[in-house]
């Protein structure tokens, strides 16, 4: 009774679908699918519909083994390889933290990190990322957390070497941060578009320095989100990593091909998995991954982390304070 429901419900869309056999139609992968096209609001499309069987079929396969992470059907699962921002690679040499660090930290839980937040079909991620550690410095150094706007990175950086939805990199928000200041999300929301003139509007936040911190080195990389948030770039472009639903994320083949970027706010320790990991926030919603978190594997046997976590960290300063 419930998939005679179902497709009754689907009715207006099957009759578009001339090239769907009924056996097709009656089938649990396809009663699956339209459920999950409404659900996301997709288009039918013969092809999709294929790559996300398959997809299914991969993720099944995954959690049957039992391994510190497991997968789930998402936005991505009837589409191809999402198609990332490439990062150039900077010598990072900024060392200067403190040597004791405390075993874990989560620095959600000291109100200095906002809502996690979608970018979207836009390559926007370096601004996401950008805005996330801005964020997290002016809240542990003035006591405030802002939420700041990323559409204005998007249409004023431009001249700093930034490019909008087709790519940038945090260390050139930084820089365009130190010297025109940002305004709130609220003033200026985001759109998630390119080419969007500049518009003028109220400074609430200021940086006035940035480092890169020395590359290649997860100890140092702990140091310093010890101190604060600490904008990554990873390698994201793996089916493991796009469909990561909860746990310890430790796919050794996740690569180091760096074209994403995110935001480190904390590490720590899995009993259950016995692993290390980094506690890192997203910014495909929400709804993806630990309420839009991943832990990484931390301390692997390879000097640029997990997805290359430690090959480019760099933070915002706010010296002085």
């Amino acid at each position: 009774m419930y998939l005679l429901k179902l497709l009754i419900s689907f009715l207006p869309l099957l009759n578009i679908i001339d090239s769907v056999p009924i056996l097709s139609v009656n089938s649990t992968s396809m009663t699956n699918y339209l459920s999950y096209i409404h659900d996301y609001g997709k288009e039918y499309n013969i092809t999709r519909y294929e790559l996300f069987k398959e997809n299914v079929k991969k993720i099944e396969d995954h959690n049957e083994k039992n391994l510190s992470y497991e997968l789930e059907i998402n936005e991505f699962t009837d589409i191809p390889k999402i198609e990332h921002t490439t990062y150039k690679y900077h010598e990072g040499e900024y060392n200067n933290f403190n040597n004791i660090v405390p075993f874990s930290v989560d620095w959600r839980k000291k109100n200095v990190v906002s809502d996690v937040k979608n970018q979207g079909k836009c390559g926007s991620c370096w601004a996401f990322s950008a805005t996330g550690s801005v964020e997290g410095i002016i809240a542990i150094k003035e006591g405030t957390l802002f939420n700041i706007s990323e559409q204005q990175l998007m249409d004023c950086s431009s001249s700093y070497g930034n490019h909008g939805c087709r790519g940038g990199s945090m260390d050139s928000a930084f820089k365009y941060i130190i010297d025109n200041g940002i305004c709130s999300e609220k003033e200026y929301p985001y759109e998630g578009t390119d080419g969007g003139d500049c518009n003028p509007c109220k400074t609430v936040v200021k940086i006035n320095n940035y480092k890169d911190i020395e590359s290649n080195n997860e100890k140092i990389l702990k140091r310093a989100v010890a101190q604060q948030p600490v904008s990554v770039a990873i390698e994201a472009d793996q089916f493991s990593f796009q469909h990561y639903s909860n746990g310890v994320f430790s796919d050794q083949t996740c690569g180091t091909k760096l074209d994403h970027g995110v935001l480190i706010v904390g590490y720590g320790y899995d009993l259950s998995s016995d692993m290390d990991y980094w506690l890192v926030k997203n910014s495909w919603g929400d709804q993806w991954g630990e309420d839009g978190y991943i832990r990484i594997q931390r301390n692997i046997n390879n000097s640029s982390g997990l997805c290359g976590i430690a090959m480019m960290p760099s933070i915002p300063l706010l010296e002085g304070k």
